[in-house]
């Protein structure tokens, strides 16, 4: 055991994944106790073998705009940390705890200590955006930000107590040309669960070498799926896909989303992936499933090009 958390209710329930940085420290995220709180830590390795390693706490949450609950650990880029939190930011979005953020952190100093954090994109504060980001963002070529929301967008997937909100997106975030200036913000794909779309993409993106993005959703895709995963928790029925979506031929043009497979959770088939993909170097993409195969409890499946 490399580290046990405790001692603090914001410094518990690191769900996000492990990022390994320079000098072999490790990012994460911890959930904390509440929709406001949540640490943004690094884990120091021993200077000698067998030693304790050594938490360090870069950033606390503190709800309301600069977001909380950071579910999905950090991405490094330039030397920031990049992130979600699934709550906070505009309270007066589709959640009355907020719809979430994503956040830049900055040391600030050269030596390390407390980080500063800065958020470059509220959510749910135009109509049609995504709400709620549940995965890790990924970084494309210069400095790119991908990630999903879970719900939002401009479908029709989600309802409860009268509200409902929409099936899910895909969003990037492009660098802005001068260190002060803003990120800039676009949905490239709103998920519809319909004609075979997925809806609900729990997990996050991988970026490919063609720049083309692949990843997965949670539910919808194959009608014919609807028996095997039926709606449930407000969420329409469906398996679930894995999806490509390819670039624009000309800036500022649309995405174009294939479905590579539709999962249908019989004869063996996988169904509802909550996790990403990995994407070998020769293209084949590896995912799991947290259902379906032959003894109805997950698969680990190849998709080749």
């Amino acid at each position: 055991m490399l580290y046990d958390f405790g001692g603090s209710l914001e410094n518990a329930e690191p769900n996000g994944p492990l990022l390994f940085g320079p000098s072999g420290k490790l990012y994460t995220t911890t959930q904390g106790s509440g929709i406001g709180t949540g640490e943004v830590i690094a884990l120091l390795p021993p200077a000698a073998a067998g030693d304790p390693w050594t938490e360090s706490v870069l950033y606390t949450f503190g709800g309301s705009l600069g977001g909380g609950l950071p579910f999905s650990g950090v991405a490094l880029e330039g030397g920031s940390l990049f992130g979600t939190t699934l709550f906070g930011g505009d309270d007066d979005c589709f959640s009355p705890s907020g719809c979430g953020v994503v956040y830049e952190l900055r040391p600030t100093t050269a030596s390390g200590g407390a980080w500063t954090e800065t958020p470059i994109h509220t959510f749910g504060e135009t109509s049609g955006d995504g709400i709620e980001p549940q995965a890790a963002l990924a970084i494309g070529p210069g400095g790119v930000l991908y990630g999903t929301t879970y719900y939002g967008g401009t479908g029709v997937c989600y309802t409860s107590g009268g509200l409902t909100s929409g099936c899910g997106t895909v969003f990037q975030l492009t660098p802005p040309s001068t260190p002060s200036g803003a990120w800039a913000y676009s949905v490239i794909h709103n998920f519809t669960g319909a004609d075979g779309d997925g809806a609900a993409p729990l997990a996050g993106v991988v970026v490919g070498s063609n720049g083309s993005i692949y990843g997965t959703t949670a539910s919808a895709g194959s009608t014919a799926s609807d028996s095997a995963c039926p709606a449930s928790y407000g969420i329409i029925a469906g398996c679930g896909i894995v999806f490509e979506l390819t670039p624009p031929s000309t800036p500022g043009g649309a995405w174009t989303e294939m479905v590579l497979h539709a999962f249908s959770g019989q004869d063996g088939d996988g169904a509802i992936p909550f996790a990403g993909l990995v994407l070998s170097s020769s293209g084949i993409l590896y995912g799991t499933t947290s259902a379906g195969g032959t003894a109805g409890r997950g698969t680990v499946f190849a998709l080749e090009p």
